[in-house]
């Protein structure tokens, strides 16, 4: 049973997963440790504690055995149980895709083998373009994606981690997101997972071909790192926005001021302001310092609001559940939400449809 693994990607700690499910912690501890069996009627309680499957609870393949590939570099931080659960959820879609009518997306691929900066800018504005958003500021990078078809999830990892992408020609582009992360570091990492889904196909195809740690100076890393910042500041922006201080210090109020109009972090603006040589690579790095120095190396000030709910899978399930292809409980499933929620937002839609 995979329950330590899942109460820990939950963010819960024994304690409170034994008041949730009416026993100790010492008996949620004697589970984990495989000492004591739970009933099935207390497994199925811990699954609806936790919001995962009973297969994904059991770690039991289902019987068509879905594959979804991952990239190569995601083994050493996917473990089996956070694997299955989140090819779970990309199939579950899938399927709620195929009631509805609506054909999976995945992105062009761009087979790049090195990292070419000039070839990395141009699929930068090819992708703005696909977006539709031209020169201005992108907003909602995941609602952006979702609606695009690309299936987006947040949903909670390893700190460490901050996402991982995965496609079949069946299902489409996945892109799943730490939900634990500041809205900038999640825009970011949405972009960064679908360049990898651009540039790097082919090795989602072989998840065992690589086993060397990734680190940012791999060639895919920097690709990956350079399409999100240039997709989410174009240089036609950074050089209008900047201009006026070209080679000077940035002033604090003013990163302050993009990042909140542009939804990027501030080390994305330096860090694309040395790319563009509007300002030296050094002064670039040094400013940097200056941030970590003062607010650590993930935290900035200046927060943005959360990213809006993800509405695309929502408006897919109801639409499903209105012409009756499939039932509360699975929707529930598939939303990760309590049944009678579901029904009464279900109420609320057919009213607006009768209305």
């Amino acid at each position: 049973m995979n329950l330590r693994e899942l109460r820990e990607l939950s963010g819960m700690n024994q304690e409170t997963l034994g008041e949730l499910a009416g026993v100790t912690r010492q008996t949620i501890a004697a589970w984990e440790r495989d000492d004591r069996e739970p009933s099935m009627q207390q497994v199925v309680k811990l699954c609806r504690i936790l919001n995962v499957p009973l297969d994904v609870m059991l770690g039991m393949s289902e019987a068509a055995e879905q594959v979804l590939l991952f990239r190569a570099d995601a083994a050493d931080t996917l473990s089996p149980a956070l694997k299955q659960l989140l090819t779970r959820k990309a199939f579950d879609y899938g399927e709620i895709e195929r009631l509805a009518g609506t054909l999976p997306n995945l992105p062009g691929s761009r087979p790049m083998a090195t990292f070419d900066e000039h070839i990395v800018e141009q699929v930068a504005n090819e992708v703005r373009d696909w977006l539709g958003v031209e020169d201005a500021p992108l907003g909602d990078v995941l609602s952006l994606l979702e609606g695009k078809g690309l299936k987006i999830f947040l949903h909670r990892l390893p700190n460490s981690v901050s996402g991982f992408s995965a496609y079949t020609d069946e299902v489409g582009g996945a892109i799943f997101v730490n939900a634990d992360h500041r809205t900038e570091r999640q825009y970011f990492t949405a972009l960064h997972e679908l360049s990898h889904l651009i540039f790097h196909r082919k090795e989602y195809q072989s998840p065992a071909s690589t086993s060397a740690k990734v680190g940012k100076s791999d060639p895919r890393e920097q690709a990956a790192n350079f399409l999100a910042g240039a997709v989410l500041l174009p240089r036609t922006i950074m050089e209008a926005e900047l201009h006026p201080y070209r080679n000077r210090w940035l002033p604090f109020s003013l990163l302050a001021d993009i990042k909140q109009r542009y939804s990027v972090s501030m080390r994305t603006i330096l860090v694309r302001a040395g790319q563009l040589g509007i300002i030296s690579s050094r002064q670039s790095f040094q400013q940097i310092a200056k941030i970590n120095a003062k607010y650590g190396k993930e935290d900035e000030p200046v927060d943005l609001k959360r990213p809006e709910s993800l509405r695309r899978l929502n408006r897919l399930v109801y639409q499903a559940l209105i012409e009756e292809k499939i039932t509360t409980s699975k929707a529930a499933e598939v939303l990760g939400e309590p049944v009678y929620s579901v029904k009464e937002e279900l109420g609320r839609w057919l009213s607006e449809e009768i209305g």
